[in-house]
C-alpha cells in the first residue's frame, strides 16, 4: 500500500514566489500612450503650417491685386474708392434730354424700321395661331399660347399710323403676371443709340409713342416708348357724344 503524507494543520501551505514586472514590459504597455501623444502633436504641427501657407498665399494675392490696382488707369469719370452713378432716368427722360444711350430692339413694320428699349422685351417668336375673341378692342387680334399660357396679341399699326396688315413675328412683353405680344413684320437687330443724336419725332405721331428718330444705315429709325406703346394699343376708344 502507498502510504499518504499527512500535512499537519500547522504546517505552512507552499506558494509560488512572486516575480517583479520586467521593465520592458512595462514601457510596451505605456506605448499605446505615448504614440497618441505622438500623433497629436505631430498633427497640430502640420495644421499650423497650412495655417501658415495659406496666410501666407493670401498675403501675397492681395499683394498682387493692390499692385495691378495701382497699374491700371482711374476712369475720368470716377474717383478712387467710388462706385460710378447708375442712370436710373426712363427711356423717355434720357430722350427729352438727348443725354446717355440706350440698347434697343430694331423690329420691322410695314416695311419701316422702329426701335423699342431692350430690356422690355421678354422675347421674339414667330407667330403662332392667333384665335379671336368676341367683343375685342379694336388693336386686339386675339389670343395665343406662349409657354403653356394664353397670351393677348395686339397689332401696333395704328398707334405707330400704319395700314393694317397681318405679321409674321412676335414681340412677346411681360406685364405683372400676365404677358402681351406685339404682331410685328420682322426682327432686324439689337444695337446702341447715341440719345445726342435723336432728332424730334413727326409732329404727327400720337400719344407720343415714338420718342424721335435716329439714323440707321441708310434709312431713319423711330425709337418707340413701350409703355406708351403698350397702352396706345389697349386702350378702348370711347363713344363719340353729341
Amino acid at each position: 500500500m502507498t502510504s499518504k503524507r499527512k500535512v499537519r494543520a500547522s504546517e505552512p501551505t507552499p506558494s509560488r514566489p512572486m516575480t517583479a514586472v520586467p521593465p520592458q514590459v512595462r514601457r510596451r504597455q505605456a506605448a499605446p500612450v505615448e504614440l497618441a501623444r505622438a500623433l497629436v502633436s505631430a498633427r497640430a504641427a502640420e495644421v499650423a503650417a497650412e495655417a501658415a501657407r495659406v496666410a501666407e498665399a493670401e498675403a501675397e494675392a492681395a499683394e498682387a491685386r493692390r499692385s495691378l490696382a495701382e497699374r491700371l488707369p482711374t476712369p475720368p469719370s470716377c474717383e478712387p474708392g467710388a462706385e460710378p452713378a447708375l442712370d436710373s432716368r426712363s427711356l423717355r427722360e434720357k430722350a427729352r434730354a438727348r443725354e446717355g444711350t440706350a440698347e434697343i430692339l430694331v423690329f420691322v413694320v410695314g416695311g419701316e424700321r422702329f426701335g423699342i428699349e431692350l430690356a422690355q422685351v421678354e422675347e421674339a417668336i414667330d407667330l403662332p395661331p392667333v384665335h379671336h375673341v368676341p367683343e375685342m378692342p379694336p388693336a386686339m387680334q386675339g389670343v395665343m399660347t406662349v409657354r403653356e399660357s394664353l397670351t393677348s396679341v395686339y397689332s401696333p399699326r395704328q398707334a405707330l399710323g400704319l395700314a393694317h396688315d397681318i405679321g409674321a413675328c412676335a414681340l412677346i412683353f411681360r406685364r405683372r403676371r400676365s404677358r402681351l405680344a406685339l404682331i410685328i413684320d420682322d426682327v432686324d437687330d439689337a444695337r446702341s443709340v447715341d440719345l445726342a443724336q435723336l432728332r424730334d419725332a413727326p409732329a404727327a405721331t400720337k400719344g407720343g409713342v415714338v420718342l424721335g428718330v435716329v439714323r440707321h444705315g441708310d434709312a431713319l429709325l423711330a425709337l418707340v416708348d413701350a409703355e406708351a406703346l403698350l397702352a396706345a394699343c389697349q386702350a378702348i376708344p370711347q363713344p363719340e357724344t353729341e
